[in-house]
């Protein structure tokens, strides 16, 4: 069940070629993909923008300014796989800062949604291939230049949004495996969700199952019609080694390279006693949920995600709380690294250092991560206030800083830092 909000949730995937973008708000019974503007049934916004004399943005999709038109101030182009690569932004001799370009292109994806207008809570999930430090900064910061506040930005990568895609259809699509067909880099890619129901709770994730070049070189000289009956028998044996020793109720075809014109074998064979589906907003659709999760519009109910990029060990720490002693949770498995943040205060005893335990989300050991605090003042029992700072910058490395408060008007902070970096 779908909470309604007023709230404006967003699902933006971004790529090398385009951007598209999934919104719910409570005018809609579920996310609704956007048209671009030119063409409401073109649900992908090009990666290009252009600068009028006039300094108004609109996109760009390569094609050469009419001699009849006065010329664009600027134009540029890939701008997401310029800033992926961390390419210099220049036109005409005009430099931009990549955060700064990306901030405007991500206005002018926004200014096609009228609710926006009318909407000062907004939350935006952004979902890109590979989500790395660097670009998962750059991202958070353009969405800050553009209004967001950053406890509503999120991030997470393709097979994330794969997974809160397939988790929110209806239950008989997910009981078993599911499969997700891609298209990319001339390849076909083969993805499966599992849910491992052993585990309390139920532990999800997507792994690659198998992959098959279909590129010039693997054409080798063949006809059209030649090639198309070798790329059917390929998919063909692909879709076997992805389905072989699994029971999978339904599988996904991303975007239009999958056809019956050359597909015709394979097709049937997936379509085969298992539902099949083709359409082309899935990760930004995945992305909206996952932004709906965050905002508390709906819940996996017992259920974890372990995604290459979600943390997969609890991290807390053994406190004195109301006079009983008990675990403080810091940071709770199966959420994505990028989010995963815990600043707290609290007062120690004669103690010179800390000790944070990770513990896995399934079954497994704890360890116990010391961290001395060299230097630090000698005071009463209870009369030093420590602030701790834990964040991750991958999904096995996270940072703990830790700062001397002192204690009131009593005893100064006397300016101490201390910091460990720790890698699972």
């Amino acid at each position: 069940m779908i909470q309604a909000t007023n709230e404006l949730i967003l699902g933006v995937e971004l790529n090398d070629a385009y951007a598209q973008i999934t919104y719910y708000h409570q005018s809609v019974r579920e996310p609704v993909t956007v048209g671009a503007p030119e063409d409401a049934q073109e649900l992908q916004f090009p990666m290009g923008l252009r600068r009028d004399s006039g300094g108004s943005w609109h996109f760009w999709r390569g094609e050469p300014q009419s001699e009849d038109d006065e010329p664009d101030v600027f134009r540029i182009g890939d701008i997401f796989g310029k800033l992926r690569r961390a390419e210099p932004i220049e036109e005409n001799g005009q430099k931009m800062e990549g955060e700064e370009l990306l901030c405007i292109y991500l206005k002018t994806c926004f200014d096609t949604i009228k609710l926006l207008v009318h909407n000062s809570e907004l939350h935006v999930m952004v979902t890109v291939r590979n989500l790395t430090e660097e670009l998962g900064a750059l991202i958070a910061g353009a969405l800050e230049r553009a209004g967001v506040e950053r406890r509503r930005i999120y991030l997470q990568d393709y097979l994330s949004s794969f997974y809160y895609y397939a988790v929110n259809q209806k239950k008989e699509l997910w009981y078993q495996d599911v499969a997700l067909l891609e298209y990319e880099d001339e390849a076909i890619t083969g993805y499966v969700l599992h849910i491992d129901r052993t585990t309390k709770p139920a532990i999800a994730r997507v792994e690659k199952a198998a992959r098959q070049p279909v590129d010039e070189k693997i054409r080798a000289g063949r006809s059209e019609q030649d090639w198309k009956k070798e790329k059917d028998r390929l998919f063909f044996e692909l879709l076997k080694k992805v389905f072989e020793r699994r029971t999978i109720s339904t599988s996904y075809l991303m975007g239009d390279y999958f056809n019956k014109s050359w597909a015709e074998r394979s097709i049937q064979y997936l379509c085969y006693k298992r539902h099949a589906f083709q359409g082309k907003n899935l990760y930004s659709k995945g992305a909206c949920y996952a932004a709906m999760e965050r905002a508390g519009l709906i819940v996996v109910r017992d259920m974890l995600f372990g995604g290459r990029d979600m943390i997969e060990r609890n991290l807390g720490m053994e406190m004195r709380v109301r006079g009983k002693d008990t675990f403080y949770p810091l940071v709770s498995a199966g959420i994505n690294w990028y989010e995963a943040h815990h600043v707290c205060e609290f007062t120690m005893n004669d103690e010179r250092e800390i000790r944070i335990i990770s513990q896995p989300m399934a079954a497994g050991e704890s360890i116990v991560h010391m961290m001395r605090l060299p230097g630090l003042p000698s005071r009463p029992n209870r009369a030093t206030r420590l602030r701790l700072d834990v964040y991750f910058s991958s999904p096995t490395k996270f940072h703990i800083e830790v700062e001397d408060m002192g204690f009131g008007g009593l005893y100064k902070p006397s300016g101490l830092v201390w910091e460990r970096t720790v890698t699972f």
